[in-house]
């Protein structure tokens, strides 16, 4: 098969796929697409597990459809940082959303230790939320690595960078109106 490089925009290249080849992706996808699930609810420690996934981003690979791999993994990331992430982070906040609108005037009656303390508990459970992911990013890369023989600096900065933007953009998306000046 041509370098997925100098393929990336052939569709011709369609005409040289067999029927197997095109299965073997298809179930490829697939189970990549439920590893990548099972990874994130947190399925990581399981041995087998991990020789399946990579097998799968390998066979993903192996048929140019590298680029697919790490824009499907960040694209489920991103979902999975909404839901687990930021949402709850956001929650941690709902009992002083009656507090929106009022005057810096209002007499306001909060305990700066109350506030210090739920900040406290809302960072400590984004920051786990967020260690838990870049674990299963790094999975990611390995395979990646594994794949290529080496994986340059310069792609796995980007996944991590990427997905460093992705969890800042899914915070400030999902800003609830709680916190009016940002």
């Amino acid at each position: 098969m041509e370098d997925s490089h100098s393929s990336l925009f052939n569709l011709g290249i369609l005409d040289t796929v067999t029927e197997d080849q095109l299965h073997e992706i298809l179930d490829s996808y697939n189970a990549f697409c439920n590893a990548t699930q099972s990874l994130l609810l947190g399925s990581a420690g399981d041995i087998s597990f991990g020789a399946e996934f990579v097998s799968h981003v390998h066979t993903l690979c192996k048929h140019g459809l590298e680029s697919l791999v790490p824009d499907h993994f960040l694209k489920v990331l991103e979902e999975t940082f909404q839901r687990n992430g930021a949402s709850r982070f956001w929650r941690h906040f709902d009992p002083y959303a009656g507090f929106v609108g009022l005057d810096e005037n209002d007499d306001i009656n909060i305990d700066e230790d109350e506030i210090e303390s739920v900040l406290c508990n809302a960072l400590e459970q984004i920051s786990l939320e967020k260690q838990s992911q870049e674990k299963c990013l790094l999975i990611l890369v390995q395979a990646l690595q594994s794949f290529k023989d080496q994986m340059l600096e310069a792609e796995t900065n980007y996944l991590i960078s990427k997905y460093q933007w992705i969890v800042s953009s899914v915070l400030m998306t999902t800003l609830p109106p709680v916190f009016p000046g940002l």
